[in-house]
């Protein structure tokens, strides 16, 4: 009897040292779940939740877990932020686990983005120790792939901004003259410059590429001598011009005439432009005073000035301005594009920026715009262009050197140019230098476009949409696709009018997501025939996953 006593003692005090050696064993993946799984680029990242659920009588009272998410990819890893845990008898600030209860625990983890993490895993590796003793925990994976829908935001599809041409066909060849009276006298005097003003207008009877336009004519009175004297005065300097213009033979053109009664601001004019005498006092009474009289005669006790401005100032106020305007027509559009064509050098800066927007052809466009930009290399519009030539054709190195040719030549402040710039930056997913750009770009037509695809690259999906507004385009509906109005994303797909590869691939982003296998394959195909690299890229993208297997899916991207 005492001998199964004493076996029966030994026996439980075993079960109680086997019950004390608590220990930590392999993590499983079932323990983990990630949000969202697959993974998905925002922003320029991979982030997201990992939950785990610590079972019952997992976690040793006296171990400690570091868990380190790490994104496997083709030629490389990148590891978050870790995060650590602790039994219930570790003293530490670490979230505790209880060894009888479990306990369900949440960390966060962020990727910066690469293209190769579009084929990666998510794996937790584990640092642990129990007593202070290492313990070795092997790795587990817990998610596969990166959904990346959101980096085909394409800048690269917005039109960049043209500087405009500041043609003027016809051009305005204005001669002046002045026909001068004697004080208190209406008698017209020709001179040499009326002479050539008429001679001017004659002229243009033996050319046919111009046109008398009209002569204006204003006539005045120097301020001296009272308002009721020189308003009659001016009258009759006015229809005495105007008679004599209408007896030159070789000139009538029509006339536009009206008169100054008494000329103050000619008069402050040629004060402010002389030497004269206590000319601050004078400049000083025409502010202080806007009564014609009373200006007369603060003027006039100034007598010394006064003496000066009746010898210098007042006779050159005695008189008819005369500006006879001749138009000059220019050349007709196919003449400027015949010689944009044969003899460029012959077209000036504003000629050949003209034949660009009119060309018949984008090669003949493109050739007047290099052409424009060799002749003309200090002239940032011009240069401006050539960039803009350059984005389309996805030379971004040459851009960038040619923008900054542009602005080294005054364009560093020009919309055009801080346009452009941004969509470089937007090219290299530069939000930072993007936004900043933008910031000096208010005026340029396709501004809105470029916000939508700066607020795509940051994550901000209903910003995007907002700055799209009712743009149809592939990035448009990107952005409505991203904020998950399918729909809307797809009607905006199916309206656009240049489809290209871009249009098609997310058109079968659009119906493998409503679950339409044939519409799916249909755009696929459509995407194939146009490019078959960008086909093959389906492949891979996880919008697919589903479909990966099924011979019409291989079929269509091939």
């Amino acid at each position: 009897m005492k001998k199964s006593l004493l076996r029966l003692g030994m026996c439980l005090a075993a079960l109680a040292v086997l019950a004390s050696c608590q220990d930590l064993g392999e993590l499983k993946p079932e323990y983990f779940t990630v949000n969202p799984n697959p993974l998905e680029v925002k922003g320029g990242k991979v982030e997201g939740t990992i939950t785990a659920t610590f079972p019952e009588k997992y976690f040793a009272e006296k171990g400690v877990v570091e868990v380190i998410p790490v994104l496997v990819y083709e030629g490389g890893e990148a590891a978050s932020e870790s995060a650590t845990y602790q039994g219930a008898k570790v003293e530490g600030n670490n979230e505790t686990i209880q060894y009888k209860a479990g306990g369900t625990v949440s960390q966060n983890f962020s990727f910066d983005y690469v293209p190769a993490m579009k084929q990666s895993k998510l794996v937790l590796r584990f640092k642990a120790t129990l007593k202070d003793k290492e313990v070795q925990i092997p790795e587990i994976q817990i998610a596969v792939g990166c959904i990346a829908t959101a980096t085909l935001a394409n800048a690269a599809e917005i039109n960049p901004a043209i500087a405009p041409a500041q043609f003027m066909r016809d051009t305005a060849e204005v001669t002046k003259a002045d026909i001068m009276f004697q004080i208190q006298q209406a008698n017209v005097r020709n001179n040499k410059d009326v002479k050539a003003l008429n001679a001017a207008a004659a002229a243009t009877k033996k050319d046919s590429l111009r046109t008398v336009q009209g002569i204006e004519v204003i006539s005045a009175a120097s301020p001296d001598g009272g308002v009721e004297l020189n308003e009659k005065l001016a009258t009759k300097r006015q229809d005495n011009t105007v008679k004599f213009l209408k007896r030159q033979k070789n000139n009538q053109a029509a006339i536009d005439a009206k008169y100054i009664a008494q000329d103050w601001e000619g008069f402050q004019q040629l004060v402010n432009e002389s030497n004269i005498q206590d000319k601050e006092l004078i400049l000083n009474v025409l502010s202080q005073y806007q009564d014609p009289a009373e200006r007369e005669a603060q003027i006039k006790n100034l007598s010394a000035a006064y003496t000066e401005l009746a010898k210098d100032i007042l006779p050159k106020l005695r008189r008819s301005q005369l500006a006879l305007t001749v138009i000059k027509a220019g050349k007709t559009d196919a003449q400027i594009l015949e010689m944009a064509k044969a003899n460029p050098d012959t077209l000036n800066v504003e000629e050949l920026m003209y034949a660009a927007t009119i060309a018949a052809t984008a090669e003949d466009a493109a050739a007047f715009t290099e052409a424009n930009a060799s002749q003309n290399p200090d002239n940032w519009r011009a240069v401006n262009n050539l960039a803009a030539l350059q984005f389309t054709k996805g030379e971004f190195d040459n851009t960038k050197a040619t923008l900054a040719n542009a602005a080294n030549n005054g364009g560093a402040e020009a919309a055009e140019t801080n346009f452009n710039n941004a969509l470089l930056a937007l090219v290299d997913n530069n939000t930072e230098d993007a936004a900043a750009f933008l910031g000096k770009a208010a005026s340029i037509e396709q501004l809105n476009e470029a916000q939508g695809v700066l607020s795509i690259q940051k994550g901000e999906y209903a910003k995007a949409v907002e700055a799209f507004g009712n743009t149809v385009s592939n990035n448009a509906a990107l952005a409505q696709l991203l904020s998950g109005n399918l729909d809307k994303a797809t009607s905006i797909l199916e309206n656009v009018t240049d489809k290209n590869a871009n249009t098609y691939y997310l058109m079968a982003i659009c119906a493998a997501r409503a679950n339409d296998l044939e519409k799916t394959c249909a755009a696929l195909k459509s995407v194939a025939g146009i490019c078959k690299a960008k086909a093959a890229n389906a492949a891979t993208d996880l919008e697919f996953a589903k479909y990966w297997l099924l011979s019409d899916f291989k079929a269509a991207i091939q």
